[in-house]
């Protein structure tokens, strides 16, 4: 009985050890992702059919620099470049139902669930400034 105990406690710690480890390497490739421009994590998926991750790297003008999508059941799967959208607009990219590029749903969708927070993020920055006035004071 006891040995099964340790067995336990023994897979338990590598799982533990193992998924720290995917996170150390998929935190590492975001850092090098942030040095390309505006950088936005999208998911979609529940625990059951499994989730998928998408990356999306934006520059000044909205416009998709860079995008990597993250999907498996293993504590090996990594981010993998996603061809197809360098240079589209968030704006498409958002409004289209179906995938541009050859992709699964899944990770159309966390693609677009990741651009939603560009669009939050500018309509926030938007009412976040204060007015300008024009008005000038003479005397």
């Amino acid at each position: 009985m006891q040995y099964i105990f340790l067995v336990v406690a023994a897979a338990w710690a590598l799982q533990f050890l193992l998924s720290y480890w995917q996170l150390r390497r998929f935190h590492r490739r975001l850092a090098e992702l942030r040095k390309l421009g505006r950088c936005s994590i999208g998911m979609y998926g529940n625990r059951w059919r499994g989730r998928t991750y998408g990356v999306l790297v934006v520059d000044e003008h909205d416009r998709v620099r860079h995008a990597e999508s993250f999907r498996g059941w293993t504590v090996f799967s990594q981010l993998q470049p996603v061809a197809g959208l360098d240079g589209m607009r968030l704006d498409v990219l958002l409004s289209s139902d179906t995938p541009v590029a050859p992709l699964r749903r899944s990770q159309w969708l966390a693609l677009q669930h990741a651009a939603q927070f560009f669009r939050r993020q500018s309509t926030s920055s938007n009412l976040s400034t204060p007015p300008t006035s024009t008005s000038s004071i003479s005397m």
